[in-house]
């Protein structure tokens, strides 16, 4: 297991773990989100192949629109 953090909650997830498989088990998404991990944007089409280790922290902002 693994812990990393998701807009500063902690939250375990087992070894080998993606960003995709994070957004999956917090029930989030990934229509209309934007994600950051370390400090870094990854794109969507990344999710999936990004692989999250111990003590990573991710940052998921939801795009709203107003005038």
């Amino acid at each position: 297991m693994i812990t990393v953090k998701i807009n500063d909650k902690d939250v375990s997830l087992p070894n080998g773990a993606t960003l995709q498989d994070a957004l999956e088990q917090q029930g989030i998404t990934a229509q209309g989100i934007a994600t950051a991990l370390n400090g870094t944007v990854v794109p969507s089409a990344l999710r999936q192949s990004t692989i999250l280790h111990n003590g990573d922290s991710i940052i998921i902002i939801k795009a709203f629109y107003g005038g």
